[in-house]
C-alpha cells in the first residue's frame, strides 16, 4: 500500500520543501543536500547523550533542506516485508534500545571483537525500530559513527558496499542474525591511537558505492505503509520484555508477560483463520462454496505469513514453544506444535 500521509496523492514521490513531484529529481536533490550536511557533521560531530533525542537531532540536521518532518519520528507503520516497529511502541522500544546502546559499546571498547559484537547487535536494534519514514540508515550510521568515536575507534564504511549493507540489515531484521554486521564492522573500525590522523576528506559512513546507485537500485521508497497490526504490536511488545529483562538483569520466567503475548497473537490470528475457514451451510450452492474459497484464499495465506512470522520471532528471541502452550486455549495447542515443527523441518532442508 502506497503512504497516503507523507507522500504526494497516487504517488510514491514523498511530499518535500521543493515540491518537487518526480522520483528520480527529488532523490538527486536529497543527495546532493544530505550530503553537504554529513560532510558538516563529519568534522562537527552533534553532542549528545547517545539517547533517542541525539539520533532525532542527527536526522533532523541531515535532512533540515528537504523534509518538514525531519527529526520527527513518523506516524504510520512501514516494512519491507516484515513490519518495523509499530508506531504505537516507537517510544517504549526506542527507550529499551537506546538504555543499552551505548552502555554496552562503551563497556566493551577495550576489547574490539567485544566491541564490534556490541555495536553489531545495537545497530540491528536500531534498525528494527526504524523511527523515521526515511533517512533511518544515514541517520543511525552517523550515530554509531559518533559511538565508536567516544569509544576509541574510526568508523569507517568505504569498505562495503550498498549491497552488502543491505543484505546485512536484511538478515539481522529478518532472522535475528548479525554476523552480516559483524562481518562489515570489523573491517571498517580501527583503534585510535595518540598518533593517528584520521581522514575526514570523504564521508564515512557511506559505502563504497552509495553515492553511484541511482533511486531504482538504492531500493528508495521501498517502504511499504501498513494499516495498524495488533500481531506485530504484540511482536513489539514481546521484544521490549526480553530487552527489558536483560538490560536489567531479570530472569525471564514461565510466568513472564512476554509469553503471553506470543499466546495472544498466535491466538488471535488462529481464530482469525477459523472464521474464515468456516464452511457455507448446507443449501450453499457449488458456486458459491467455490466463490467463498477463491475469496478467502487470499486472507488465509495472509494469516498463515503472519503466523508463520509470530513463530519466526519467537525461534529468533529463543523461545521455547513449549512455555507458550499452556497459555493456549486447549483446541490451539496441536495446530500451533504442528506448524512450529513444519517450519523447523522447512529450515533444515
Amino acid at each position: 500500500m502506497s503512504d497516503t500521509k507523507y507522500c504526494y496523492p497516487n504517488s510514491d514521490v514523498l511530499k518535500n520543501k521543493f515540491d518537487i513531484r518526480d522520483k528520480d529529481e527529488l532523490f538527486n536533490a536529497e543527495v546532493r543536500l544530505t550530503s553537504l550536511r554529513v560532510k558538516e557533521l563529519q568534522k562537527k560531530p552533534i553532542k549528545g547523550n547517545f539517547d533517542f533525542n541525539h539520533l532525532k537531532s542527527i536526522h533532523k540536521y541531515i535532512f533540515q533542506d528537504i523534509y518538514d518532518w525531519a527529526g520527527k519520528e513518523r506516524t504510520v507503520d512501514i516494512g519491507k516485508g516484515n513490519l518495523f516497529c509499530t508506531v504505537v511502541c516507537i517510544h517504549d522500544f526506542a527507550e529499551s534500545v537506546f538504555g543499552k546502546y551505548f552502555s554496552q559499546c562503551f563497556a566493551n571498547k577495550d576489547n574490539k571483537e567485544n566491541f564490534v559484537r556490541a555495536l553489531a547487535e545495537n545497530y540491528g536494534d536500531l534498525n528494527a525500530l526504524h523511527p523515521f519514514r526515511e533517512g533511518n540508515g544515514r541517520a543511525q550510521r552517523e550515530f554509531a559513527r559518533i559511538v565508536c568515536l567516544e569509544c576509541g575507534y574510526d568508523f569507517d564504511l568505504s569498505c562495503s558496499t550498498q549491497k552488502e549493507m543491505l543484505m546485512a540489515s536484511k538478515l539481522s531484521f529478518d532472522k535475528a542474525d548479525n554476523t552480516g554486521f559483524i562481518n562489515i564492522f570489523s573491517r571498517a573500525l580501527t583503534p585510535i591511537n595518540h598518533d593517528m590522523v584520521i581522514n575526514c576528506d570523504y564521508m564515512k559512513i557511506l559505502t563504497s558505492d552509495d553515492l553511484n546507485i541511482d533511486s531504482e537500485g538504492y531500493e528508495y521508497y521501498g517502504y511499504e505503509e501498513y494499516q495498524e497490526s495488533e500481531t506485530y504490536n504484540k511482536l513489539y511488545e514481546a521484544k521490549i520484555e526480553k530487552m527489558n529483562a536483560q538490560n536489567y538483569g531479570e530472569p525471564v520466567s514461565e510466568d513472564n508477560k512476554m509469553y503471553q503475548k506470543y499466546a495472544d497473537a498466535l491466538t488471535q490470528l488462529y481464530e482469525k483463520a477459523e472464521k474464515i475457514s468456516a464452511l457455507p451451510s448446507n443449501d450453499a450452492s457449488l458456486d458459491d462454496v467455490f466463490l467463498g474459497l477463491k475469496e478467502r484464499r487470499p486472507k488465509l495465506d495472509s494469516l498463515k505469513a503472519e503466523i508463520n512470522q509470530v513463530i519466526q520471532d519467537m525461534k529468533n528471541n529463543d523461545i521455547d514453544p513449549a512455555q507458550i502452550y499452556p497459555l493456549l486455549p486447549e483446541k490451539l495447542i496441536q495446530p500451533v506444535s504442528k506448524n512450529f515443527q513444519s517450519s523447523i523441518s522447512e529450515k533444515t532442508r
